[in-house]
């Protein structure tokens, strides 16, 4: 009796569906804007996207298309920083507002 209840748990693991883990990788390019003042915002392509200082990364960057991108941080209507940046993939670049 004491081999039969050991082996049915052997037995029940074996009849088990095999485990398999995939893993996506997002290897877009990334963006990180440090040295904004507080109340800036961030644009992408004349869009704005948020808060610069969220963007400063730890953890908050900005995951963006391989290309060619405009990135703009503004302060209300006054502009703080313009760049044309090229971005290959999983490329990271830190943009400073100072």
């Amino acid at each position: 009796m004491r081999i039969a209840a050991l082996a049915l748990p052997l037995l029940l693991l074996a009849c088990a569906d095999p485990v398999t883990v995939t893993r996506a990788v997002d290897d877009r390019p990334t963006i990180l804007v440090q040295g904004a003042p507080t109340g800036a915002v961030l644009f992408l392509d004349g869009k704005p996207v948020g808060s610069a200082s969220a963007y400063a990364g730890d953890p908050g960057v900005l995951r963006v298309e391989p290309g060619t991108h405009v990135i703009e941080v503004r302060l209300g209507e006054t502009l703080l920083m313009s760049r044309k940046v090229f971005l290959g993939g999983g490329e990271q670049r830190t943009l400073d507002v100072r």
